[in-house]
């Protein structure tokens, strides 16, 4: 795996094309995330990190005329690993509640 640094390097240069991205860290029973809207994207991610989250990879949000359509990218680790697409897409499938949590206010505890 990369240093986080980078992951979160590649977090805000995808942020700079579209309204909100986030890192999906899996954990073997949920998923949190690192949004580049946070305050603190780099130390959040190294404290999932810590907790034993994984990073897998980038959820992206634009806003459209009708919406929000959400896409997804497993980091180059995971794209060649079918389950990563898959658990990625999965996560589409809360597409409003990912949007909500990120607009919360930063409550991550260090």
């Amino acid at each position: 795996m990369r240093k986080t640094l980078d992951l979160v390097n590649e977090l805000r240069e995808e942020a700079k094309k579209t309204f909100l991205v986030a890192i999906a860290v899996g954990f073997s029973t949920e998923t949190k995330f690192v949004f580049s809207s946070a305050k603190s994207p780099l130390k959040d991610l190294n404290m999932l990190i810590q907790r034993g989250g994984s990073p897998i990879g980038l959820l992206r949000f634009e806003k459209e005329k009708s919406g929000i359509q959400g896409s997804y990218r497993p980091f180059f680790e995971y794209e060649t690993e079918e389950w990563a697409g898959k658990y990625l897409a999965g996560l589409l499938e809360n597409t409003q509640d990912i949007i909500l949590l990120s607009e919360q206010p930063d409550v991550m505890e260090y």
